[in-house]
């Protein structure tokens, strides 16, 4: 008798014995994060790049065509708060009267002239003006990852490439790529909408919709 009682005693204990060795084995796991998110996988992230126009110089004036263009560039160098506008010529009297201009359309259009700084590069005759500023842009990593079948998955996850347009979608359309490290402080709100929202709130109104007599109107009084 005792020796049964032995014997299931050993057996219940036994897969308490294996647990206990197993967790005394020190049990590995893998501790790597595997990002699930779009904006984890794509974050989107801030740099500073280069805005560049060349300005042919094949005529000394400018053409109307080419005016537009250094305006609407000096516009954006003002919209991104560049503090630095980069003017590159050569030595060539034609390129240097080419610089003028646009140095003149620039200023007409909101640049700082202490902002300009001009420079003679090499270059003959013929070889363009170099137009250039600063500013920071929203940058993400380039999409196109295919490591796998998407048409075939076990662990219900979306695939690597997912919602990588989107995010350069919106790396592309922000209006100040700034907004992503820093945001924007709130504008002061208002105070006579603000009160008449607290006066609605204070003073209980019914909800229900007023039915004036027309509504009630019958089929058959209609059509008299």
């Amino acid at each position: 008798m005792n020796t049964r009682k032995t014997s299931l005693t050993a057996a219940a204990l036994a897969p308490l014995i294996w647990l206990a060795g197993c967790g005394m084995g020190g049990g590995e796991f893998d501790d790597y994060y595997q990002p699930a998110m779009h904006y984890e996988r794509y974050p989107i992230e801030v740099a500073k790049g280069a805005v560049r126009l060349d300005v042919s110089t094949r005529r000394a004036e400018l053409s109307a065509r080419q005016k537009d263009s250094i305006a609407r560039f000096a516009q954006q160098a003002v919209s991104t708060g560049a503090s630095r506008v980069e003017i590159q010529s050569s030595s060539a009297p034609q390129s240097e009267r080419v610089a003028e201009q646009a140095a003149e359309i620039m200023v007409a259009n909101g640049v700082a002239p202490e902002a300009i700084v001009t420079r003679t590069g090499s270059g003959g005759r013929g070889g363009s003006v170099i137009l250039t500023f600063d500013r920071k842009i929203a940058v993400t990593a380039e999409c196109g990852d295919w490591p796998e079948d998407i048409a075939i998955t076990y662990e219900n996850t979306p695939p690597a490439n997912f919602g990588c347009a989107t995010q350069h979608n919106i790396a592309a359309v922000v209006a100040n790529p700034e907004d992503f490290e820093t945001p924007r402080t709130e504008t002061p709100s208002d105070a006579m909408r603000r009160n008449q929202v607290f006066v609605d709130y204070r003073t209980p109104k019914s909800t229900a919709t007023s039915v004036t007599e027309s509504d009630t109107q019958t089929v058959s009084n209609v059509a008299e």
